[in-house]
């Protein structure tokens, strides 16, 4: 094997190490961003269910289970890297909000990138280009 063979092996591999190690935390920031989010929106509905009343900011969201179950949940929001999107006219059953969004990911490398996490009435989080969640909101 020459010397440009092994080098050439070696770039390869390094290239490869490189990928995998963003991969696995690019799949690591999706599930934590997926997760906030849908946590955030969960409380939404439970505030509801224990008020009768939909929240309106984000002391009311500090009666739910929220704070227990995530406790950066606060800083996140007030740091703006996620956004709860305050609606007054929802209905009781998730299932009728689907085309609702309830909150969505605003900062970070994969937002910039023009792409953001969304959590929508139903509880389902997708990854959705950034002109189609302005659309929406």
């Amino acid at each position: 094997m020459t010397r440009t063979q092994k080098i050439a092996i070696g770039a390869v591999a390094i290239i490869v190490l490189v990928a995998v190690r963003f991969y696995s935390l690019s799949d690591i920031s999706n599930e934590s961003i997926r997760l906030h989010l849908h946590l955030l929106g969960s409380s939404v509905y439970e505030y509801h269910d224990k008020t009768g009343r939909w929240p309106a900011r984000a002391e009311d969201l500090a009666q739910t289970s929220l704070p227990v179950r995530s406790p950066y949940w606060k800083v996140m929001l007030d740091r703006g890297t996620n956004v709860i999107v305050w609606h007054d006219d929802l209905k009781s059953n998730p299932w009728d909000n689907a085309n609702v969004v309830l909150a969505c990911q605003n900062r970070g490398l994969l937002a910039w990138m023009g792409r953001q996490w969304v959590c929508w009435g139903d509880l389902r989080t997708e990854y959705i280009p950034s002109k189609n969640l302005r659309a929406k909101l």
